[in-house]
């Protein structure tokens, strides 16, 4: 059996060949940054279930409004009322102000809950808000 591997021993070298096949995928994407796009989504915002205040989502529109408008503003922002997940959209002037919101809101509180941002494709962005394409006016509270 000389320079040959019994069974068991080349089926336990295959399992520890993908183990650190998979660990070393696993660990690649990890470090993967996402592409970064003028355009976010907040999750984790509210509840749509307890939001019971009339123009509540007028209030967390104009939070972020006033929020974003200390740095480099936003174009374009969507309450998404009916999200589950209490999905706020937001498109910014450019890329580099999407990427300071990103930075600033990612695991910030709100309300009592933790937020994640994210990074929206512009592409996607642009087909569930087909208004935002011509956005270039910087958006102020109103009130």
């Amino acid at each position: 059996m000389s320079g040959s591997l019994a069974f068991g021993a080349v089926a336990d070298l295959q399992t520890r060949l993908s183990q650190q096949t998979e660990a070393s995928a696993l660990a690649a994407a990890a470090s993967v940054q996402p592409l970064a796009t003028q355009c976010f989504q907040l999750s984790n915002m509210f509840n749509p279930q307890t939001e019971e205040q009339v123009g509540w989502d007028t209030e967390i529109k104009d939070d972020v409004i006033k929020e974003r408008n200390k740095h480099c503003g936003v174009i374009h922002i969507c309450i998404d009322k009916n999200s589950a997940q209490g999905n706020v959209y937001a498109k910014c002037p450019s890329i580099a102000a999407a990427i300071a919101a990103v930075n600033a809101l990612h695991g910030r509180w709100f309300a009592g809950k933790m937020i994640t941002a994210a990074y929206v494709p512009l592409p996607t962005y642009h087909n569930l808000f087909p208004d935002s394409m011509t956005a270039t006016q910087l958006l102020v509270p109103s009130t």
